[in-house]
């Protein structure tokens, strides 16, 4: 099996566009700022043999090359560019609610896990979580899940460890390189305390802890929840490294289809809803 690589979407979207590395070449963006490489470089790149690891440089490649973001890996929201809007979003709407329902916008990793865990602590209705968040709560706060099952269903979205194992390169958020090879098993054992704490539940309650794992890029690391009238997001956007700067929204939910609220949820269920990249556990 050919394993994943940048370069092969990168020549995908080149081909598209009917144009010659030498081209791109000209075009390509450096990563200090300019644009221009060899064409060897392009060649090594769309073989593998070189890779990428900025995702600005990524980000970059997509505008040049016409490449959805989500392709990359990367997310749609860009929080070190105010100018940028959501594609399905007008400016209506944008001078309507100019902070999107943010109350605190971060680069620091200090209360990171509290963040995610508080937001949990005050979740009505269902919630929904993804990503590395999951880890966290998975080591000490089953007690947490367990009482807002009693009140809700309970999605929590996880990567396919197999899928990790096989394409761990492409994880941007990951930093160092043998952690990002051995990820997978700390995702095995989250997934092994989940079935633990399923197996322990009453009854009445198994049917609303709902598992599934997915084999795709998801560029966001959320907790969040909803209950028809109010809600609350926790979710950062991992594909800005190092890790340690990368920014963590928390926001309220908002009257209105295009919110910030609404765009995460939607990319959360629209991967919980895809039979063809997501497996109940």
């Amino acid at each position: 099996m050919m394993k994943y690589h940048y370069g092969l979407t990168i020549r995908e979207g080149r081909e598209k566009l009917k144009m010659t590395q030498t081209q791109l070449a000209e075009k390509w963006p450096q990563a200090g700022g300019g644009t221009g490489v060899s064409v060897n470089y392009v060649s090594d790149v769309e073989r593998g043999i070189k890779h990428i690891s900025d995702p600005q440089t990524l980000r970059r490649l997509c505008r040049i090359l016409q490449i959805p973001l989500w392709k990359m890996g990367l997310s749609d929201y860009d929080p070190f560019n105010p100018s940028t809007k959501h594609p399905n979003s007008n400016q209506e709407n944008a001078n309507h609610n100019e902070n999107n329902g943010i109350v605190k916008l971060t680069d620091s990793p200090f209360d990171r896990i509290l963040d995610y865990k508080n937001c949990l602590v005050e979740a009505k209705g269902d919630c929904f979580i993804s990503g590395t968040s999951m880890i966290h709560l998975t080591d000490d706060s089953s007690d947490i899940l367990q009482a807002k099952l009693a009140t809700g269903n309970i999605y929590l979205l996880i990567l396919n460890p197999d899928w990790i194992e096989r394409n761990a390169s492409i994880l941007t958020f990951i930093e160092d390189d043998e952690y990002r090879q051995e990820f997978h098993h700390e995702i095995r054992n989250s997934i092994r305390k989940l079935n633990q704490l399923r197996k322990s539940l009453p009854l009445d309650l198994i049917s609303r802890l709902k598992i599934k794992t997915y084999s795709t890029v998801f560029p966001y690391i959320v907790t969040g929840f909803d209950d028809g009238e109010t809600g609350k997001l926790v979710f950062e956007i991992t594909d800005y490294i190092p890790e340690k700067k990368r920014p963590r929204f928390t926001l309220h939910k908002l009257k209105g289809k295009h919110t910030l609220f609404e765009q995460v949820k939607n990319k959360f269920f629209s991967i919980w809803n895809n039979q063809s990249i997501s497996k109940e556990i």
